[in-house]
C-alpha cells in the first residue's frame, strides 16, 4: 500500500524514471551527479569502469571531476550521498543515474514510514502505529523535501534513533550490559549513525537536537517509567554507538579538513526559518494547497524547505487528545513526552529571529543558541520540524488508537472524523514532474569525439541557482559515466576570493561573458583582445574541448549568438550533431 502510494504521489516520474525529475530548483542535477560518480568509482574500482577521471584524484569525498582547475571538489562538505550512492550502484550501472535518483525518491516516503512505524508500534498497535507512520512518511516535510534534496528527505535515523533510546532506557533492570540486546542495540546506533554521516550530516545534526529534547521531556515526564539503572544503560550504549559512528564516519570526518572545504556559515542565519503560521498555511505539496506558500519571505526560499505544514485539523485533534488522555494511565506518559520533546524542537525550528507572517515577532529567538555552536550553527531551522512532525504522528497515533479501542462512543466517532478531516488536509497531490534535457551526444559518440579524462569547458555552465535546468550539464557528465573532466560545477567549497563557495570560481571566458550570463548584455566581440585572451587562458590552464549545447533551456543570448561567437573565436567546431557543437582548444 505505501509502495502504490508513493508511485500514485510520483506518478510522473514512475512512468519517465530516465527523462523526468520531479523538482522546482535543480538540486536534481546535484545528486544525479553524486550518484553516478560513486557508482562509476565503485564500478572502476571493481574492474569495469569506464570513467576517464584520474584516480589518483578522485575519491568517494574528493573529486577532481569538477571544479577541476581549481582544486576539485570536497565530499565530505557537501551531499554526496555515498552510502546511498553505492547502494544504488547497480541500479546506475544498469539504468543509469536519473532512473537511480527517482527510485530514491519513490522509495524514499515508504521508507520513512516503516522506519517511523517501528519506532510507533513500542507503543501502538500494528494498525495506528502504521498509519501515523504513514502520516509521517508522506508528511508535507518529507514530499517537500524529496522535490529535489532527497539528502533530507531520506529521515529513516531520527525514528530509528529514537527507539534505540526508548529500548536502552526503559526496558527492566534484567537487561544488563553483557546481555546481547545490550550489545545489539548499541551496536545498532552506531551503524544507524555512522551511516547518516554519509547520506547527510544535516539531519544527524538535527537528530542530535531531536534527541537532546526528547531526552530533556523523558528526564521530566518518563520518572514513572525510567530508572538509574535504565539511565547508565543508555549513556553507556549511548558512548558505545556514538565511537562506533565516530569510527565508520572518520575518513568524512578527517576529509571535512581537507582541500576546498567552506571557512564559514554555509548559509546566512536569520532566512530560513519557520513561520509560526507555517504549520497552517497549505504549501506545494498538498493536495488541497495553492502551489505556493504565500507567507512573505526575508528572500526567496526554494519551496522544497517548506514543508512545516500539518493543518489546523490536525492541531485541534493532536490539542483535543493531548487535553483528554493525558491523564489516561495507558497514553498520558507517552503524549507527556511527545509534546514537550516536539513543541521543544518546534521552537528552535523557528529559528533566529522568531516570525509571524513575514514580520519579526522575537529577536533574537531559542535558535540562537544553536547558531552559537560550532558545526550546529549550518542548520537550517526549517528542517527541524522533520522532527516535530514525528513527535505530532506520535499523538495523533495515540487518539487514532483511543478511537478504535471505543468506537461505539459517541466521542471516539467525532475524533475519528476530525482525523480523516485532518489526513484529507495534508494528503500530498501528485507531483508534478518537469523533463531533464540531456543531448544525446553524451550517451552516443561522446567516446568517439572527445578522448578520455580530457578536460572540457561546457556551456551552459552549472551555475547556483534554484532554477530548472541551472545544473543540468553536470547531468550530462554522469550519463557519459565520467569520460571527462568538468571545468565547472556546483558544489559548496571555498576559494581564496571567499570563505564559502557554491559553484566554480569564473574562469577567464566566464569573466568576460559574466554580463551577458547575468544582466542579458550583448556577448563581447568576437575579434577583441579580450576575447582572445580569454581562451589562451583556456589552453594554458589545460582546458581541451568547450562543448555548446546550442538547445539547452538556459543557454543566455538569442538563437545562435554562441554559436556565432564560439565559430567567430575558434573556427567551425569539429562536430555538429546530437545537440551540440564540439570545439577543440588544441588546434
Amino acid at each position: 500500500m505505501l509502495a502504490v502510494a508513493s508511485i500514485c504521489v510520483f506518478g510522473q516520474v514512475a512512468a519517465d524514471p530516465g527523462g523526468q525529475v520531479v523538482a522546482d530548483n535543480d538540486d536534481s542535477s546535484l545528486f544525479i551527479w553524486w550518484l553516478g560518480h560513486a557508482a562509476d568509482l565503485l564500478a572502476s574500482q571493481l574492474g569495469f569502469g569506464t570513467s576517464g577521471t584520474s584516480a589518483t584524484a578522485d575519491g568517494y569525498l574528493y573529486t577532481e571531476a569538477m571544479n577541476t582547475l581549481n582544486g576539485g571538489v570536497n565530499g565530505a562538505w557537501n551531499t554526496s550521498l555515498a552510502g546511498l550512492a553505492l547502494l544504488l550502484a547497480p541500479v546506475t550501472w544498469v539504468a543509469g543515474p536519473i532512473v537511480s535518483y527517482n527510485l530514491l525518491i519513490i522509495s524514499t516516503p515508504v521508507l520513512v514510514s516503516l522506519a517511523t512505524a517501528v519506532l510507533f508500534t513500542r507503543f501502538l498497535t500494528r494498525i495506528p502505529a502504521f498509519v501515523a507512520a504513514g502520516g509521517v512518511g508522506f508528511s508535507s516535510y518529507v514530499i517537500a523535501q524529496a522535490s529535489g534534496h532527497p539528502n533530507l528527505a531520506f529521515a529513516l535515523t531520527p525514528p530509528l534513533v529514537a527507539v534505540i533510546i526508548l529500548r536502552l532506557l526503559l526496558r527492566g533492570p534484567r537487561i544488563g550490559f553483557a546481555s546481547r540486546e545490550f550489545w545489539t542495540l548499541s551496536l545498532g546506533l552506531g551503524v544507524v549513525l555512522g551511516f547518516q554521516f554519509y547520506v547527510s550530516t544535516e539531519v544527524l545534526a538535527g537528530t542530535f537536537i531531536a534527541a537532546l529534547c526528547l531526552l530533556l521531556a523523558l528526564a521530566v515526564f518518563g520518572r514513572k517509567v525510567s530508572t538509574v539503572a535504565g539511565w547508565l544503560r543508555l549513556a553507556v550504549g549511548g558512548v558505545i554507538g556514538s565511537t562506533i559512528a565516530a569510527l565508520i564516519a572518520l575518513p568524512l570526518l578527517l576529509m571535512m579538513r581537507g582541500p576546498n572545504a567552506p571557512e564559514g556559515a554555509i548559509r546566512p542565519h536569520g532566512v530560513w526559518n519557520t513561520d509560526l503560521l507555517d504549520p497552517i498555511v497549505p504549501a506545494s505539496p498538498t493536495l488541497l494547497g495553492p502551489g505556493s506558500s504565500p507567507i512573505p519571505r526575508i528572500m526567496d526560499i526554494d519551496s522544497a524547505e517548506l514543508g512545516a505544514y500539518v493543518g489546523v485539523p490536525a492541531l485541534i485533534a493532536a490539542a483535543i487528545i493531548v487535553i483528554c488522555l493525558i491523564r489516561n494511565p495507558k497514553y498520558g506518559t507517552i503524549l507527556r513526552i511527545a509534546s514537550a520533546a516536539g513543541l521543544l524542537v518546534f521552537v528552535l525550528s523557528l529559528g533566529s529571529p522568531v516570525l509571524l507572517g513575514g514580520r519579526i515577532l522575537l529577536d533574537p529567538g531559542p535558535f540562537a543558541l544553536i547558531e552559537a555552536v560550532p558545526v550546529l550553527n549550518n542548520i537550517l531551522p526549517m528542517r527541524l520540524v522533520l522532527h516535530s512532525t514525528i513527535a505530532l504522528f506520535a499523538i495523533l497515533g495515540c487518539g487514532l488508537q483511543w478511537a478504535l479501542d471505543h468506537r461505539r462512543m459517541r466521542s471516539a466517532h467525532a475524533l475519528l472524523g476530525l482525523l480523516v478531516i485532518a489526513a484529507v488536509c495534508v494528503i500530498p497531490g501528485v507531483q508534478t514532474s518537469r523533463e531533464v534535457y540531456a543531448p544525446e551526444f553524451y550517451t552516443n559518440s561522446l567516446a568517439e569525439v572527445i578522448p578520455a579524462g580530457s578536460v572540457v569547458k561546457t556551456i551552459p555552465r552549472p551555475l547556483a541557482w534554484a532554477e530548472p535546468h541551472a545544473d543540468e550539464a553536470m547531468v550530462w557528465q554522469a550519463v557519459s559515466g565520467f569520460h571527462y573532466r568538468e571545468t565547472g560545477g556546483y558544489f559548496i567549497g571555498s576559494s581564496p576570493d571567499a570563505t564559502v563557495t557554491y559553484a566554480a570560481p569564473e574562469d577567464a571566458l566566464d569573466e568576460i561573458l559574466h554580463d551577458s550570463v547575468f544582466t542579458g548584455a550583448p556577448l563581447p566581440e568576437p575579434d577583441s583582445d579580450e576575447a582572445g585572451a580569454a581562451f589562451d587562458d583556456l589552453r594554458e590552464d589545460g582546458v581541451d574541448f568547450i562543448v555548446l549545447a546550442p538547445d539547452a533551456p538556459l543557454l543566455p543570448g538569442g538563437p545562435g549568438e554562441y554559436e556565432d561567437f564560439l565559430n567567430a573565436c575558434l573556427g567551425e567546431p569539429a562536430f555538429a550533431d546530437e545537440g551540440v557543437l564540439v570545439y577543440p582548444l588544441n588546434r
